[in-house]
């Protein structure tokens, strides 16, 4: 046979072979709370290179999102900053397959302020306003609120504290400097590039519940192999290693 039709044999198999992967790629919406978002974006690529598998993404709080499959949101994964939520819609009939895939870290981003003494921020005069998410909403709301109130500063702060309803928008006041400081994920500075205005510190993590965030897979879904896959690969190393690159502990540290 001559070169020029091993040639094309060679691309006919490879075309082949594209088609078969393509013929068993699949598409899950997953639901995610809006601290994991980039990080959820980034497993997306690794996964859809790995699997061919895509994944829609939908990003909100928590509670926003659990209210909405409540309401019966077409999703067919939910990844909360919690796990009394993914609980609750397994206690309800409305989920299964229940994991713990990392645990938020709580962190205070600062304007205006020097790295030696940035936490000092939260007892100056010169705080006007501290953003958080709302504890009633978004876990890492419930976590600030949980630090304020072990440092005894909550009451204190009451009329500076100002909240979003989400993580990422308690972010973006701090970005857009509306608030002088905030707490926000650990995971949302990785990749933020600090001015030369500003400060960040890692709230320390005994003066807060375990923010542990869990997934699950809802029952409304026919996507089971998918959601196995998913998580298979978010267990993996190179799942892991993404996860706590982006600033959250897995494995071993949550304990």
């Amino acid at each position: 046979m001559s070169r020029f039709s091993w040639s094309k044999l060679s691309l006919v198999c490879l075309m082949g072979l594209l088609i078969s992967i393509s013929s068993q790629a699949g598409r899950i919406h997953v639901a995610v709370a809006s601290n994991f978002m980039v990080t959820m974006q980034q497993l997306a690529t690794a996964f859809k290179t790995k699997t061919g598998h895509d994944l829609i993404i939908s990003s909100g709080s928590t509670g926003q999102l659990y209210a909405q499959i409540k309401q019966g949101a077409p999703y067919d994964v939910y990844m909360a900053a919690d796990v009394y939520r993914p609980q609750l819609l397994i206690d309800t009939g409305l989920a299964t397959q229940l994991h713990t895939y990392a645990r938020g870290q709580l962190a205070l981003l600062v304007n205006q302020q020097s790295a030696a003494d940035c936490q000092s921020i939260l007892t100056a005069d010169k705080l006007q306003y501290l953003a958080i998410a709302n504890p009633e909403l978004a876990p890492y709301g419930l976590a600030a609120k949980q630090f304020l109130e072990y440092s005894q500063l909550w009451t204190t702060l009451s009329e500076q504290i100002v909240m979003g309803e989400n993580v990422s928008q308690a972010m973006h006041m701090v970005v857009s400097k509306n608030a002088t400081a905030g707490l926000v994920a650990q995971s949302l500075l990785v990749k933020h590039p600090l001015t030369v205005t500003q400060c960040q510190w890692l709230v320390p993590i005994d003066s807060y519940a375990p923010m542990n965030q869990a997934m699950v897979l809802l029952s409304q879904s026919k996507k089971v192999k998918l959601y196995n896959e998913l998580l298979s690969f978010m267990q993996s190393k190179q799942g892991k290693d993404l996860i706590q690159n982006n600033g959250y502990l897995v494995g071993k540290q949550h304990d």
